[in-house]
């Protein structure tokens, strides 16, 4: 019961981890779910491999709902079930492959009799006559031809019975197979059995911890083949299996590289400093100038965050942008993804959440959202205290008027008092009193203090766009269609977008698509 505490309370500090992004990168994120997964392989008992794969599934789902935007943990959660299953249907097929092999009944019973001839050559030789070598050589030897007095008698079931019921029962014996059968099943009752394939499956997730080591150098070793001399290769952003990518292949060509800064986050300042480091010819540009210099370019070469089940890709917010350049100018649009980022959702999926949003501090100073809400909350004061002014006023010749001053900024009293236009009751504007008019109103457009001035004249009130009214949404990722792209380069080669179908059949099985027991039932069908 501890031990299973315990295994609950890793997978819950895993959850937690992935809720707070502690976590940041899809191979860190993938090698702490094997990690997790692993544990409770080797840990838990499981006596089916039903069983094992119903904990998988619950403890995946779990932490994939923990950080939905990272596909590579529900990645390598259907990639173990795969194992799993696999290794089941190679029990079964083990199982199964004795008994195909072992004889039918039929040809055992005709092994045995033999064929007529055989039979008939066989009751002519059993015939009583003296031994001879002729009979020696076709029937072989029998003991009772030689001795007939030493053939051994037959003992009946009946004999049997009759002597074991003269001697009786043994009660040693007894009290022996008692004590050992009682002792297996009590023995069985507390620890259930485990299922044999396990071993199997340790093994499996420990290769798969090992391609995941491995992933971005089977992924650089390419950089070669792909990149020839005197190219310009255009990217975007940062991305650490493209600077490495990039690195290998400088080793023995010579190329240049044009990055575009990647806003709002400007990582691609990173990408050009390291680049220059490693002594290639860099050039850094803005997001605005790719069109410009997409006609320079020979190849694009970037990063992905997924690749999904239609061969579209999830890449950094801007990345579309690029592709529909690159699609404009005839030039090839390469990403360089691992398989660990494979997903088999595909974009209308509704299982599927890609893209997450970050706070405007990348796009907009918080200090001027912060101006922005103060003047937000000005210009709503003021409007309702015009509001206020004309209810206190109430109908009458004058008051309108009065109540337009007021509300458009009419003069105050140097002492905060009431307003001295006529009309108004003393105190009735109380929120000007703390506001300085002119400065408040000198920021509001000429339509909103018309607005102001008709709802206090009576009119209706319309709150018209204000500059506290600016949305800033800072999106994290974008899609780019996989008519768009021109090859995927993987750790297991080189890959078009038409064939990530066969990639899928490879590495996940159809019932572990979706995760989640609201889309599949009990056992795992739809």
């Amino acid at each position: 019961m501890s031990e299973k505490k315990e295994i609950d309370d890793i997978v819950e500090e895993c959850c937690t981890v992935f809720r707070r992004r502690q976590i940041e990168g899809s191979l860190p994120c993938a090698k702490k779910t094997l990690d997790v997964l692993r544990l409770i392989v080797t840990n838990k008992k499981h006596s089916t491999a039903a069983a094992l794969i119903d904990e998988m599934r619950n403890v995946g789902y779990k932490m994939q709902t923990a950080r939905p935007v990272e596909l590579a943990i529900g990645n390598m959660v259907r990639r173990v079930l795969h194992i799993i299953r696999e290794e089941a249907k190679q029990e079964e097929f083990d199982d199964v492959k004795p008994t195909l092999a072992q004889p039918s009944l039929q040809e055992t019973i005709r092994n045995q009799s033999g064929g007529l001839l055989s039979q008939a050559l066989k009751g002519r030789l059993q015939m009583a006559r003296g031994p001879s070598l002729s009979n020696l050589l076709d029937a072989g030897i029998d003991p009772a031809s030689f001795n007939p007095s030493l053939v051994p008698i037959q003992e009946s079931p009946a004999d049997r019975l009759d002597a074991t019921t003269e001697r009786g029962p043994d009660p040693e014996v007894d009290s022996q197979a008692g004590g050992l059968s009682r002792s297996a099943a009590r023995q069985n009752k507390k620890t259930p059995q485990n299922w044999k394939g396990k071993h199997e499956v340790i093994e499996s997730i420990n290769e798969l911890i090992d391609e995941l080591d491995h992933i971005q150098g089977s992924i650089t070793t390419q950089g070669v083949e792909h990149i020839h001399a005197n190219e310009v290769i255009l990217t975007m952003g940062m991305s650490d299996t493209t600077l490495l990518f990039l690195k290998e292949a400088a080793k023995k060509r010579e190329f240049q590289v044009v990055v575009a800064e990647g806003a709002p986050r400007f990582d691609g300042h990173l990408m050009a400093r390291r680049l220059a480091d490693a002594g290639i010819q860099t050039t850094l540009i803005a997001d605005s100038a790719v069109y410009a210099m997409m006609a320079r370019a020979n190849k694009v070469l970037v990063g992905a965050h997924a690749v999904l089940a239609n061969g579209g890709v999830v890449a950094p917010v801007g990345m579309h942008m690029v592709a529909l350049s690159a699609r404009r100018h005839s030039i090839p649009f390469v990403v360089l993804v691992g398989l660990h980022k494979l997903s088999p959702l595909f974009p209308t999926d509704p299982d599927l959440l890609y893209n997450e949003f970050k706070g405007p501090g990348d796009v907009i100073d918080f200090d001027v959202v912060g101006e922005a809400f103060v003047q937000q909350q000005q210009l709503h004061n003021t409007a309702m205290a015009g509001m206020a002014a004309t209810d206190a006023a109430g109908p009458g010749p004058g008051t309108a008027a009065a109540a337009a001053t007021a509300a458009a900024g009419g003069t105050t009293s140097a002492s905060g008092g009431g307003s001295a236009s006529g009309g108004g009751a003393p105190g009735a504007v109380p929120a000007l009193d703390s506001l300085s008019s002119t400065s408040v109103l000198g920021n509001v457009s000429g339509t909103s203090q018309s607005s102001m001035a008709a709802a206090a004249a009576g009119g209706a009130f319309r709150l018209d766009p204000l500059p506290g009214n600016v949305h800033v949404p800072t999106p994290l990722f974008d899609y780019v269609p996989p008519h768009l792209i021109s090859l995927f380069i993987t750790d297991m080669g080189g890959r078009t977008p038409s064939y990530v179908y066969r990639l899928l059949t490879e590495y996940y099985a159809r019932d572990d698509y979706f995760l989640s027991r609201e889309v599949f039932g009990k056992d795992g069908a739809r």
